[in-house]
């Protein structure tokens, strides 16, 4: 009787190891098709991802280990896949954050996002420490694709990265979360040395919406030019009413890029007072930039009469 046991037990063993092998055999040739730019394969990609997302769990694993790929084409395919997975996959990702493979934490955080269950939120932010810049980057891409406002703190502290593309990371991570604790940061961030930084705050406090238009209207005198820019075309995209008599300050500036984003700005905002101050200031003005505005403002104010 024991001898029988035993070799159920073994047998037992030898064909789940076998159903393994089978099932990383039928996810490797999946998976190579998927991700295959080749002509042959073509018909193939989607319905191999397709297949991939059906058999959930029972994939993942195997696919945890295409983590540490450098080829580009097979990131983003794992990136679709692990997306339409969903939360089962989530464990396996927080599992492989434990690695010193730099792709294998970009993309485990990219995929953790692109996922956006609350259960990553902590595990990829402890990668905000990260001695490598490209980590600390993903990290905050994904937990503002993920969206928990835990993250928020940390999040406004990244905004003082050394690297921009960190800090641009975090702008727009913050604008994604929407919470108003990142306003008065994304405010200073306006100054920030780096434009793509500058606008990426831009685009957070126009997302974040006229919470923001308010708290910039009360801090104008405190904003250096570059600021001011920035803040001008945050009124102008939330089209905020409230800043209408600034605005028509702005247009008495000696600073040619102030009336000219000024004016746009009013033209947005109110069209019938930009168009009579176009008609006070067309014969006066000479200025290349805010003629040019000008006629772009001439254009929007055309839209709203139509």
């Amino acid at each position: 009787m024991k001898v029988i046991k035993l070799a159920l037990i073994i047998f037992l063993f030898l064909a789940s190891c076998a159903w393994s092998d089978e099932i990383s055999d039928k996810v490797d040739d999946l998976f190579m098709k998927a991700s295959s730019g080749e002509v042959q394969f073509r018909d193939l990609v989607e319905p191999s991802k397709e297949e991939l997302i059906e058999m959930g769990e029972q994939a993942v694993g195997q696919l945890i280990t295409k983590l540490a790929t450098e080829d580009a084409r097979e990131r983003h395919t794992l990136e679709a896949i692990f997306k339409g997975i969903g939360e089962p996959a989530v464990p396996y990702l927080i599992g492989a954050l434990q690695t010193e493979n730099l792709y294998q934490l970009r993309l485990a955080s990219i995929c953790l996002g692109k996922i956006g269950h609350s259960d990553g939120t902590e595990p990829v932010m402890e990668l905000f420490d990260h001695y490598n810049h490209t980590v600390r980057s993903s990290a905050a891409t994904a937990v503002g694709n993920i969206g928990d406002t835990i993250a928020v703190e940390a999040l406004i502290v990244l905004l003082s990265d050394s690297t921009e593309t960190v800090r641009k990371s975090a702008s727009v991570a913050l604008g994604k979360i929407g919470h108003p604790n990142a306003i008065d940061p994304l405010i200073a961030t306006l100054s920030d040395p780096h434009y793509s930084v500058r606008y990426s705050a831009e685009g957070s406090l126009v997302k974040i919406g006229e919470e923001s238009g308010d708290n910039l209207l009360e801090r104008t005198e405190y904003l250096d030019k570059l600021a001011l820019y920035h803040t001008v075309a945050v009124w102008q995209k939330l089209k905020y009413s409230p800043a209408r008599k600034t605005l028509e300050k702005y247009l008495k500036s000696p600073d040619n890029y102030l009336r000219g984003f000024s004016l746009l700005a009013l033209a947005e905002i109110d069209s019938g007072r930009a168009k009579k101050h176009i008609r006070k200031i067309q014969d006066k003005e000479n200025d290349l930039f805010v003629l040019s505005c000008m006629k772009k403002a001439g254009e929007i104010i055309s839209k709203d009469d139509e």
